[in-house]
């Protein structure tokens, strides 16, 4: 099998939500957070460590497009061991060993899940995450009901929204529609 290895800064990603993961990365020295971002806004750590982690494993183990907003970011500098999926997938599915480890890796991340809270955090984090990783283009539309999916009342929303406006990190482009600059 053909590999490389991969060096990244501390708070580099170490893959990209928007795009399917081609490759498995093993990570071999630092650490690494990965966590998640629900709809509300909420984040959930699924893992911040230095054991021997693998990325990309949703990617294997799903048919293609793997639609997770999973985020793996580098707390460290970090090191990892890259493989191509598409080149080393069918080998990968015969390897016992391999199959074994994947196993492990999901069964811990599975558990780590069932267990977590959500990280708490202010409304105004929650709308700015809810506006990126949700909206499309980043264009909030509809008060109550992303009120209803935040958690908070419409009057609260509307006061965070107003606020961001001020500080230019909105702006209104219609009653109850906003856009993320």
């Amino acid at each position: 099998m053909t590999f490389f290895a991969c060096r990244y800064q501390k708070g580099e990603f170490l893959n990209q939500s928007d795009k399917e993961e081609t490759y498995l990365q093993f990570i071999v020295d630092g650490i690494v957070s990965i966590y998640f971002v629900r709809e509300d806004g909420s984040k959930y750590s699924l893992e911040c460590g230095e054991d021997l982690l693998l990325i990309g494993e949703m990617a294997f183990a799903s048919p293609p497009p793997s639609p997770f907003l999973f985020y793996a970011e580098a707390v460290t500098e970090v090191t990892s061991i890259v493989i191509s999926l598409e080149q080393h997938r069918t080998a990968l599915q015969k390897d016992r060993r391999f199959l074994n480890f994947l196993v492990y890796v999901l069964s811990r991340k599975l558990s780590l899940v069932t267990g977590c809270e959500s990280i708490s955090l202010p409304l105004e984090e929650r709308v700015l995450n809810h506006m990126k990783y949700y909206c499309q283009d980043g264009i909030l539309n509809g008060i109550e009901k992303t009120a209803f999916r935040l958690h908070c009342s419409s009057r609260h929303l509307q006061r965070v929204l107003n606020y961001l406006e001020q500080q230019k990190i909105v702006e209104k482009c219609a009653k109850g529609t906003y856009r993320l600059l």
